[in-house]
């Protein structure tokens, strides 16, 4: 009896040992699991996004390129401060490249030119190219809805700039407003009845900014949204 007693007891060790043997073992480490790193932009040659002389020679007769400026948000234009124009939402299809209307988007570099013509026949006409290169073109892309909407919602409304400090104080009213997909375009009128074009689209990772302006009245924003339409084609080329 002791004997079927003892082993039975050496038997059922046996078996708690093997049990113990059969149980995996819980690894306590943390598991590491590595994110796939946001893609940042490419670094763009934004002077070849600019327009050419030859490519603005249907603006207008004897145009003269002016210099070109590239940098960072630094090159943002500040003539209108945050507090300046009424509504404020307004200020970016009235007034080009403003750093107030940039400012809180993840701006990575910036480029420009200006350009002028005319001639004895035929009434002077300037025009304004900007390209503002974001961190990613997710963040272009958002930019630019929120800029559409306010342009949308701007449609017919005077913008009211007051600088008493800089003795200016001017009305401008935004009016034929379109979003076409990657593009808005709109015209604006001055106080002092020169009109402007204004135009602002969206490709990959930038968003161009342009305003030309004519002596005249003109019909519509065709020939801003012309020149905006060339750049966004060298923006998905690049």
């Amino acid at each position: 009896m002791m004997r079927s007693t003892t082993c039975t007891a050496v038997v059922l060790s046996a078996c708690v040992l093997l049990a113990a043997c059969g149980t995996p073992v819980q690894d306590a480490r943390p598991t590491v699991r590595i994110a796939e790193a946001v893609q940042p932009s490419p670094v763009r040659a934004l002077d070849r996004i600019l327009p050419t002389s030859e490519e603005l020679s249907a603006l207008g007769p004897n145009g003269m390129m002016g210099q070109r400026v590239h940098g960072g948000p630094n090159m943002l234009l500040a003539s209108i401060g945050e507090a300046d124009a009424t509504p404020a939402d307004c200020v970016s299809p009235t007034y080009r490249l403003q750093r107030v209307v940039y400012d809180t988007a993840s701006v990575q570099s910036v480029a420009s030119q200006s350009w002028t013509g005319g001639s004895f026949d035929a009434p002077p006409v300037s025009g304004f190219f900007g390209v503002v290169q974001f961190s990613s073109a997710a963040d272009a892309q958002a930019f630019f809805a929120d800029a559409a909407e306010k342009w949308h919602r701007c449609n017919g409304q005077a913008l009211v700039l007051n600088q008493p400090d800089h003795g200016a104080q001017r009305t401008s009213r935004i009016t034929d407003v379109t979003v076409d997909g990657r593009m808005v375009s709109a015209m604006v009128m001055q106080d002092s009845g020169s009109m402007s074009q204004r135009a602002l689209g969206v490709a990959a990772d930038c968003v161009v900014d342009v305003e030309v302006s004519d002596m005249n009245a003109l019909g519509g924003p065709q020939a801003a949204a012309t020149v905006a339409r060339l750049m966004l084609e060298k923006v998905a080329g690049a």
